[in-house]
């Protein structure tokens, strides 16, 4: 077995290993014992990093996330850019992720029922999303590209979670040439969602409702 002082990253090599593994055999390997064996590592070194093989991908995911908030960070522009924009960029930049593992993404998520909200091994991934739209939506509504709505708003980040979730799905099962069928998915639904945030026909009925509401007596 590999000498446990060795200079290895072993939380990256687990990881990198069992994604390989998956892809190469279309499921997970039978137990962690073989799975170490075959790296030629004690079993007690994963349980250091990870307590089992959902832990691992529930990491994979939330890297998925991590490279893309990175990429993000290094644009110069996209501190200026409205929250719509910065959502835009936030799903093109994910597909680029998802596109460097495309054999691992396409087969895990085809074991998703497509009625899913929560993908298990999307948990990690999910909760630091849920953050992030919630500064973009803030910073929209103080912008006033956004309107805040009694009870409505407070639900804004979970429609644009199933949006993320109905561009993976299409980015999955898309043969279109350089993914076109993805992008106009992603464009159309955003554009979608951002307008029903935005000042609208829904308010003027809220404010209709509200008047004839505490003028009910006329």
């Amino acid at each position: 077995m590999t000498d446990q002082k060795e200079n290895i990253d072993w939380k990256e090599r687990f990881k990198n290993a069992f994604v390989l593994y998956l892809i190469r055999n279309g499921e997970r390997p039978v137990t962690v014992f073989k799975f170490c064996e075959e790296l030629g590592v004690d079993e007690s070194i994963f349980y250091e990093y990870y307590n089992s093989f959902r832990s691992v991908e529930k990491e994979v995911w939330s890297t998925f996330y991590k490279e893309v908030n990175q990429a993000l960070d290094g644009d110069s522009e996209y501190s200026t850019y409205s929250a719509h924009e910065k959502y835009l960029s936030f799903l093109y930049t994910l597909i680029e992720v998802y596109k460097q593992n495309r054999s691992y993404v396409v087969l895990r998520y085809a074991e998703v029922d497509r009625r899913s909200l929560r993908p298990w091994f999307m948990d990690s991934f999910r909760e630091e999303f849920a953050i992030w739209t919630k500064g973009i939506l803030d910073e929209g509504i103080e912008s006033k590209e956004i309107v805040s709505r009694p009870l409505i708003s407070s639900k804004y980040h979970e429609a644009l979670w199933v949006q993320l979730l109905y561009v993976t799905r299409v980015w999955t099962n898309d043969e279109s040439e350089d993914f076109q069928v993805t992008d106009a998915s992603i464009e159309k639904s955003s554009a979608l969602l951002f307008e029903l945030m935005k000042s609208g026909p829904v308010d003027l009925l809220i404010d209709f409702v509200k008047f004839a509401y505490q003028n009910k007596a006329y």
